[in-house]
């Protein structure tokens, strides 16, 4: 049955009117809320994306937020990759059935190519006139080693090979082969040093071929068609692509500067053990974890046994005492800084935890404050009953007045926790350069002025000093909104 107010068209409006500005409400107000989220959360997702991120992925100019790397094809060249090189090839003469090496040798004013027969040492060498070898030999007075020999000058595309030498592969070109199964080789990166002859056969050895990782990109080809292609080589008039599946080569009039880039996930866990290892991480955490423990304990602590005697016992001119313990939050802490400091000096507290756990064992106005609060609340009821069963007011306070008071208590302790897990002043002047007892916050400091160049390990660090105060949040967070909201209330 239609409901009445849609009885009229004026009623339906009206309705519809309504709903639609309370939906419109609620969507503008949620959307300002996701807005205002991302906003402030914004420095946070940076922080967690870089920690992620390699040098590389940073120095992309096209950096995606997310760590993200470009997908790649490993292109491996059919044709093997070869090694211009100008070989002087020593000049040799068959003389009865040897090889014999020629040198350029100066006889009645002309430079004459004779064979050495025999090698003389200082005394010179006996030779074979190449150009009348049935002469027979001739003397020449001038020491072989001061002779040049004769060579020809050979420009050769000399293929490269991978060759085992000296217990690993090193890329070597391939000059000659002999007919005894040896070869000559050269080292394409010491091309001056002279050939080396090796026993081994090039059927053995692996080519050398051009491999590089080529990025992927997506290639319209017509038709309203693209085609995920490797970038091989950019040219003035185009693109040459490889298709990764038939690695043929393809020359395109496409420029890649227009072209999209094909990107995979790239998570780089390792900047995490890097972080680790360059500030000490572990000393560092177990330090801010003993002071922030202790000393987040030592505050809870005092501050309840303040408050506790403030709202059950009949202290005279109490709420004169609380205002002027209220009064101390006031003082900025710069002022009693340097008299602070000069009284640690004279008992020799400098340099130790003794600044940053001491003064939190003497309450805090703050805590204080929510404390007494809070206990206000709780009846004195409790308490006459309690002291009726024969409790002292230690009694009162461990079973009556803690347990009723655990929100608050819980509360005191996490503010003061996390504070004392992120301060750095404080360590920074008391401990200064004793390293060993240094905490979190200020390693991280001096890690950043030291990697300042690196983004990626600066946020992995970030990233790892944050995570034990957002784990301790999360898993309290129900009793520490508890005690936030409950406190003040006053019944």
């Amino acid at each position: 049955m239609i409901p009445s107010i849609f009885a009229n068209h004026d009623g339906a409006r009206r309705y519809l009117r309504e709903k639609a500005g309370k939906y419109i409400g609620i969507g503008t107000v949620l959307t300002v809320l996701i807005v205002l989220a991302t906003i402030y959360l914004s420095p946070l997702l940076y922080m967690g994306t870089t920690a992620f991120k390699s040098e590389k992925q940073l120095a992309n100019a096209d950096d995606p937020i997310l760590p993200r790397s470009p997908q790649t094809y490993h292109y491996v060249s059919p044709d093997q990759m070869t090694f211009d090189f100008t070989y002087r090839r020593p000049l040799t003469f068959e003389y009865r059935g040897q090889q014999l090496p020629i040198y350029q040798i100066i006889a009645q004013g002309t430079m004459m190519p004779y064979a050495l027969l025999e090698d003389r040492g200082a005394q010179g060498g006996l030779f074979i006139d190449t150009e009348n070898p049935d002469a027979g030999p001739i003397e020449v007075s001038t020491p072989v080693a001061q002779l040049d020999q004769a060579v020809k000058r050979a420009r050769l595309d000399v293929p490269l090979y991978y060759v085992p030498l000296n217990g690993h592969e090193t890329v070597l070109g391939l000059i000659e082969s002999y007919s005894d199964g040896t070869t000559l080789w050269i080292d394409p990166e010491n091309n001056t040093a002279a050939p080396m002859p090796l026993p081994i056969t090039v059927a053995d050895l692996r080519q050398v071929r051009f491999e590089q990782d080529l990025d992927l990109y997506h290639v319209p080809v017509g038709g309203g068609e693209e085609r995920e292609l490797a970038l091989l080589k950019s040219t003035r008039r185009g693109s040459i692509f490889v298709d990764p599946k038939t690695n043929e080569l393809i020359e395109m009039d496409v420029p890649a500067q227009g072209l999209d880039l094909l990107w995979k996930y790239d998570l780089h866990t390792e900047n995490f053990g890097r972080a680790i290892d360059q500030i000490n991480f572990w000393r560092l955490l177990f330090n801010t974890f003993f002071i922030a423990i202790v000393g987040a304990f030592g505050a809870t602590v005092s501050s309840t046994l303040v408050a506790y005697g403030f709202t059950r016992f009949n202290i005279p001119y109490a709420n004169v005492l609380f205002m002027i313990v209220l009064a101390t939050i006031i003082l900025p802490p710069q002022v009693t800084q340097i008299p602070t400091f000069i009284v640690y000096r004279k008992i020799h507290w400098i340099g130790t935890w003794l600044p940053l756990l001491v003064p939190h064992f003497f309450a805090h106005a703050y805590n204080i404050f929510l404390l007494r609060q809070y206990m206000m609340g709780i009846p004195m009821e409790l308490d006459e009953a309690a002291q009726v069963d024969g409790a002292n007011p230690i009694g009162i306070l461990w079973h009556i007045i803690i347990p009723s008071a655990q929100p608050a208590i819980v509360a005191v302790y996490l503010f003061h926790f996390l504070w004392s897990w992120s301060e750095f002043q404080q360590p920074l002047i008391y401990i200064g350069g004793n390293q060993n007892r240094q905490v979190l916050a200020v390693g991280l400091q001096r890690f950043v002025q030291i990697y300042s160049s690196q983004q990626n390990l600066m946020m992995a660090a970030g990233v790892l000093a944050m995570i034990i105060p957002l784990m301790v949040f999360f898993f309290a967070q129900r009793t520490f909104m508890q005690g936030v909201v409950m406190t003040g209330v006053e019944k």
